[in-house]
């Protein structure tokens, strides 16, 4: 024994309790998970969206009889969403129409040209021309100056693009919902059959489900982005591997 300690070693009895002392102090100790940098949620850049934009419909305009030469008249274009109103001037010529919006103080009037395709069974159908590409289109939309424009030309998406995967169950959970009645909305309406009442049930049913995949998914990602449970559950199987 003095020769070996003499000699800088140590019996095999000690180095074993040596390994086992050291890596139960380890295991004792707080788990050190390297820190990782925070990237924050991925934000979608705000875009223009169609429902918030003044439409001008050429259907509305020939129900109200605007379309032939020379009229004159106002119309009043709404958004889908309800936040804007304003009042369009409309000068009607024989190929184009000259629009203005009221309410706008940079409004510059717009010349609209107006196109005819022929229809299958006979007749013509009337379309806008984009003052900015020049195609056929059924609704033109107002721009902050005043002028209108398509919605490519625009740059306009319709909300539903912008939506994630939960609040696009959520909305079609809803659309569900409204089928049903009740104070839990699931409840058969009055006079709905058993069977239509079964495949709505089923279907909300399997919405519900992937509410839930998609909350669980959401919560598992957010978890290994700061580092927890997966990089303690590394570090215990790490000491594990070392004790045995």
């Amino acid at each position: 024994m003095p020769s070996a300690r003499r000699a800088g070693k140590l019996p095999s009895e000690v180095r074993v309790l040596s390994s086992r002392t050291l890596a139960t102090a380890e295991a004792k100790a707080p788990p050190t998970v390297a820190s990782v940098p925070y990237k924050g949620v991925r934000r979608v850049p705000r875009r223009s969206k169609v429902e918030a934009a003044l439409p001008l419909d050429i259907r509305q305009l020939h129900g109200y009889g605007l379309l032939k030469a020379g009229t004159e008249g106002s119309v009043l274009l709404r958004s889908s969403d309800g936040t804007r109103i304003a009042t369009a001037q409309i000068e009607v010529e024989t190929t184009s129409l000259c629009l203005r919006l009221d309410g706008c103080s940079r409004s510059v009037p717009t010349e609209i040209r107006i196109g005819r395709t022929a229809c299958p069974f006979g007749g013509s159908r009337r379309w806008f021309r984009c003052p900015q590409c020049t195609s056929h289109r059924l609704l033109l939309y107002a721009d902050s100056d005043g002028s209108f424009s398509c919605r490519r030309c625009l740059k306009l998406v319709f909300s539903s693009q912008d939506e994630t995967k939960m609040q696009r169950l959520r909305r079609k959970q809803s659309r569900i919902e409204s089928k049903l009645s009740g104070t839990y909305q699931c409840a058969r309406p009055k006079g709905m059959h058993w069977t239509t009442f079964r495949h709505i049930s089923c279907e909300l049913n399997s919405v519900l489900v992937k509410h839930d995949h998609l909350r669980a998914e959401s919560a598992r990602k957010l978890l290994d982005r700061i580092g927890w449970p997966r990089g303690y559950e590394r570090y215990q199987s790490s000491i594990r591997s070392d004790v045995s």
